[in-house]
């Protein structure tokens, strides 16, 4: 019995969900009366969501994504840990458990269509030579009518550690330039397209060009008015004093046309730069995010 017939077994209990092979990647397919998402299990990552009565996605992905073992899907909600970003000594940006598979603990899909999913991995040799630390790390999904999703870290050894880490969250927006971000005015952000200049935040967001900013001090909701769409992605979180927005203008990444730019801007529950978090021996630390949908009006 292979790894896919092997997965649709153990869940078959479970109502809407159903695990397919696209190119060399598992993907668990939901399909529930409260949403609609696909989720990889490389990296626990999120590929695509949407509630069951949005006609349009409200986490993107790209049009024609490569679904590849060891490259992250461009799109969905990657997870980035245990450093986030560049790393000072490898060519690995944003860690390395985005691109290992993960172990299904659980799936339970409630009567009214939530999908609840547990996913785990654990330290090995390959990691140990990476960063040498015992961990636990689970990633919580909740997938209704909104998005849940929390990151957990366990250091399951004797030594303290520090990590930085993100849930880089793409959002699906109609049109980059008729949308507004509300919620990190009266802030600052370090922009690393200028240096990591320190600049403030006096007005709202909007979307001009590339950009790639960390947002200090912030622990509140963060609102992504869609104009073109006709609403309003709300995304909150916790564990988390720093939120990341990025796109990347016509200059676009691997796996993404750059007229595609124009319909995603990331808005990103991280830990990153100064919010570093330590973690003693047998301790545990959450950061998570809620994504949820309103009509605008």
């Amino acid at each position: 019995m292979d790894a896919l017939e092997t997965l649709n077994r153990k869940f078959a209990d479970c109502e809407g969900l159903e695990f397919i092979k696209i190119g060399d990647l598992t993907l668990a397919k939901i399909d529930t009366p409260l949403a609609q998402a696909t989720v990889a299990v490389q990296g626990a990552q999120i590929i695509e969501w949407k509630p069951a009565d949005e006609d349009q996605l409200v986490v993107w992905r790209a049009k024609e994504p490569a679904y590849e073992a060891g490259k992250s899907v461009r799109g969905g909600v990657p997870v980035c840990w245990p450093w986030f970003g560049n790393h000072p000594s490898l060519t690995m940006a944003h860690g390395f458990v985005r691109f290992k598979d993960w172990i299904l603990m659980n799936a339970q899909c409630d009567p009214e269509g939530q999908v609840h999913m547990h996913w785990r991995i654990t330290d090995d040799a390959e990691s140990m030579a990476l960063w040498p630390h015992r961990f636990e790390l689970d990633v919580i999904m909740h997938i209704g009518t909104e998005l849940r999703i929390q990151l957990v870290t366990h250091n399951t050894g004797d030594e303290p550690f520090s990590i930085t880490q993100g849930l880089h969250t793409y959002l699906n927006v109609g049109d980059t330039r008729s949308t507004v971000i509300r919620g990190l005015e009266g802030g600052y952000y370090l922009d690393k397209l200028k240096g990591f200049a320190r600049t403030p935040q006096d007005d709202l967001i909007t979307i001009t060009g590339p950009m790639d900013r960390i947002y200090f001090g912030t622990t509140h909701t963060v609102e992504v008015e869609d104009a073109e769409f006709n609403r309003v992605i709300v995304v909150s979180k916790e564990g988390s004093h720093s939120t990341v927005v990025w796109n990347p203008g016509e200059n676009v990444p691997s796996g993404m046309r750059p007229e595609e730019s124009r319909n995603m801007v990331c808005v990103e529950a991280v830990n990153a730069a100064d919010d570093t978090i330590s973690i003693a021996p047998g301790e545990r630390k959450i950061l998570g995010t809620t994504i949820s949908v309103r009509s605008m009006g």
